[in-house]
């Protein structure tokens, strides 16, 4: 897991240049934007934009990283329960689509590992399998709509949408930690 600055700027300066703290985990090269009560982003207007306030802004973002590795700790501490983990997964597709029946996969389809390395019943390694089919899409369970026709749950292109699920699975995950649902 590396610790890593994301920044998110728009090509016609029409929305707020955004720094947040973030995570590259190697192993299946998923990146993720941290979001908690204490350290949400720092936001930049365009307009009069000076370097040194950026790099202030950078060195506030790194002074949090001890306290990102801290919660990763808890949340590799933490063991789910099955349902615990189900309940997880559900609130998760909530994230995405408005109710459970709209999504194309059951709850239980996010809780498949996709390599040995993402096997385990504690609570970073349920986000992050979670995070990542989320994320990733590619995955059905079967399942089939209307016309026959396998529904899959697709990947997420967009970096609005890709920061918005991972900010609010970071959140989901902190209440886990918290034992609460």
């Amino acid at each position: 897991m590396n610790a890593e600055l994301v920044l998110t700027n728009s090509h016609d300066a029409g929305c707020a240049y955004i720094l947040q703290v973030g995570i590259f985990r190697r192993l299946c090269s998923n990146g993720l934007v941290v979001s908690d009560q204490e350290f949400e982003a720092i936001r930049f207007r365009h307009a009069h934009l000076r370097t040194e306030e950026v790099v202030a802004a950078s060195l506030r973002i790194l002074e949090y990283v001890p306290k990102l590795g801290a919660l990763i700790d808890r949340f590799r501490n933490r063991r789910l329960g099955d349902n615990e983990a189900l309940i997880f997964a559900r609130n998760a597709l909530l994230l995405r689509y408005d109710s459970l029946d709209q999504s194309p996969v059951d709850a239980r389809t996010l809780l498949a590992p996709r390599r040995v390395e993402d096997q385990g019943s504690d609570l970073w390694t349920t986000f992050n399998r979670v995070q990542e089919n989320l994320v990733r899409g590619g995955i059905s369970d079967g399942r089939q709509n209307r016309l026959g026709r396998l529904r899959t749950l697709r990947a997420l292109s967009g970096i609005d949408s890709r920061i918005g699920l991972n900010k609010g699975l970071w959140s989901l995950a902190e209440q886990a930690a918290n034992g609460l649902n």
